[in-house]
């Protein structure tokens, strides 16, 4: 068993933790983003805004903290349940190369066609979030065992 470390990272969005030789008991990220949905069952909504929350992955599932003021960045502004929470697996984390907005991670669900674009605060907490989102979508999936014959 591997030792924890906790590391704690700032951005003008506020704190972003990361624990490295995390559990699925023990968060592997953590911090202040900000969500706008994009896609809902593949139909974009009627009114998309943005909404902050104090977002948890832990293993490959995504816990969201309501925020309790219009400000705030520290756990301390957020709720202390989570008002959603979401398994990410199957899931599609994409990094756009977008100078304009270069805190931008979007996080696809391909079964129900709904796509939703996040806000960090820095480019590094972006890629952050997508090596930690990445390598939760890919957990747990299902492989193709060694010896099925492949007809490509």
């Amino acid at each position: 068993n591997s030792p924890r470390t906790r590391s704690c990272v700032y951005s003008p969005t506020g704190p972003c933790i990361c624990t490295l030789g995390s559990s699925a008991a023990v968060p592997t990220m953590e911090g202040p983003l900000r969500r706008k949905t994009l896609l809902k069952e593949g139909r974009k909504p009627a009114l998309s805004s943005w909404t902050r929350y104090w977002v948890i992955l832990s293993g490959s599932t995504l816990l969201y903290y309501g925020a309790k003021s219009l400000r705030g960045t520290d756990r301390k502004h957020y709720k202390s349940t989570p008002g959603k929470k979401v398994s990410i697996m199957g899931w599609m984390v994409q990094l756009p190369d977008d100078p304009e907005h270069p805190d931008i991670f979007q996080l696809n669900n391909p079964d129900k066609g709904n796509v939703y674009k996040f806000q960090t605060g820095s480019r590094f907490h972006a890629i952050l979030w997508h090596k930690h989102l990445d390598d939760a979508c890919k957990s747990n999936r299902p492989q193709v065992p060694a010896n099925l014959m492949s007809f490509e």
